[in-house]
């Protein structure tokens, strides 16, 4: 179910994909010698048809977790630097890529949206995964952005993780609006599949296409840019 025009008295998104830089993309700019570019330089939502990501479309499909994929990643990424990373720590390799902490990893379509949205009124929530799985507080708390939305719901804080539909319900009671007020952008479709589920209007966001997918974001809302 994609959102209708209109229909959102609230904004939902996800922070790694729609409003932080993705680890594929990050990867693109390290040395292509180095394992971050060798594990995940066109992986993920950017392998190229010749050569699809096989573990990402199990992830599309449902098939596995995003804690799966990034585990799987992680260990990868362990092996690679010879034994210096043994229990393929995710946030060891995460903290390789958005070390140290800087505006530029936060898109800028992004930055608007939210510093309109909540001008015309509109809350705007995060509701996230692995914010503090992934990240240290001290890195969180650099992260400007972060300051400047009304509501955050991490599941790696709370206990479970999207698809479960615990979040969405913490994310509905902290906004104080009903499902169908809320709009929902998500990276991954098995969580936005989950917020269909209970009746969320969606907008499926396609890092290959962020300029897109903001007009999208926009138009659904009621933001002119």
């Amino acid at each position: 179910m994609g959102a209708p025009v209109g229909v959102g008295r609230a904004l939902v998104l996800d922070f790694g994909g729609p409003v932080l830089l993705t680890p594929f993309e990050l990867a693109t700019n390290t040395d292509p010698a180095s394992p971050a570019y060798q594990l995940l330089h066109e992986r993920g939502p950017f392998a190229p048809p010749e050569h699809p990501d096989a573990e990402w479309e199990r992830l599309q499909a449902g098939d596995i977790t995003e804690r799966d994929y990034w585990h799987s990643r992680a260990e990868a990424w362990a092996r690679a630097h010879e034994g210096e990373q043994p229990d393929g720590n995710i946030r060891e390799m995460i903290a390789h890529l958005y070390d140290p902490p800087h505006p530029g990893l936060v898109r800028p379509e992004a930055r608007r949206l939210i510093h309109d949205a909540r001008a015309a009124g509109i809350p705007v929530g995060v509701l996230t995964n692995d914010l503090s799985a992934f990240h240290s507080r001290e890195w969180i708390d650099s992260i400007e952005i972060l300051g400047h939305v009304d509501v955050i719901v991490d599941g790696s804080v709370e206990g479970v993780l999207k698809p479960h539909p615990r979040l969405y319900d913490l994310m509905r009671q902290r906004l104080d609006v009903d499902y169908p007020q809320m709009v929902f952008v998500d990276d991954q479709m098995t969580n936005v599949r989950g917020a269909e589920a209970l009746g969320i209007p969606t907008i499926a966001f396609h890092p290959r296409d962020p300029a897109g997918g903001f007009r999208r974001i926009r138009a659904v809302v009621g933001l002119e840019e």
